[in-house]
């Protein structure tokens, strides 16, 4: 026992010494004796910048321009699938939504672009004349066990952007959801009661 723990301890430092050996030869030290540090003043101000923590913030007079738990009669929601609890206002213009066997969310966003909103692989589209783009996204559950498949259709919109997304969890669901056509379809529902 003991001639094996002393084994360990020295390839423990051999192997040290190795380390030392190569971190030194592939990034060796260099001297700054004779390099210059010039010291630049921080205090200019930014040209700019905002103070505000989201930015660039899109200029509107209208700080909730649309409403979608308000906005979208519960008559609709109910005829096209989606009014299986009553529809949830949530944080900021998001108000969520339940098909049973799907979770929807609508929210308004003033303080983005639509552009700034779009993922690299995107497709844009047109959604009743409105231009728009769908891209996928999927996220984790609390338990880091499952995934929420999520699909997104954002609208181009005068005062930034409206999202709607798609989700539900494929261990959860009693039928698979096929995302990008089914919101699709609610979006064509949807889009003459959304302000844009």
């Amino acid at each position: 026992m003991r001639l094996t723990a002393r084994l360990r301890v020295l390839s423990a430092a051999c192997a040290l010494v190795v380390a030392v050996v190569v971190v030194a030869q592939t990034n060796p030290l260099t001297g700054g004796a004779g390099e210059r540090v010039d010291l630049r003043s921080t205090s200019a101000p930014l040209s700019g910048v905002s103070s505000t923590i989201k930015w660039p913030v899109i200029e509107t007079v209208d700080p909730k321009p649309f409403d979608p738990c308000a906005e979208i009669p519960l008559d609709v929601v109910k005829r096209i699938g989606i009014g299986f609890t009553p529809p949830i206002p949530e944080d900021g213009l998001r108000c969520h939504y339940d098909a049973g066997n799907y979770q929807m969310a609508v929210e308004a966003f003033v303080w983005r672009t639509y552009e700034q909103t779009l993922p690299a692989d995107a497709v844009e589209l047109d959604v009743q004349g409105h231009r728009a783009a769908q891209f996928w996204i999927m996220k984790p559950t609390e338990r880091n066990s499952r995934f929420w498949i999520t699909c997104m259709i954002a609208f181009k919109t005068s005062y930034g952007v409206l999202q709607q997304s798609l989700f539900y969890a494929p261990v959860y669901s009693a039928d698979d959801v096929d995302c990008l056509q089914t919101n699709l379809q609610r979006a064509n529902e949807l889009v003459p009661y959304y302000t844009f």
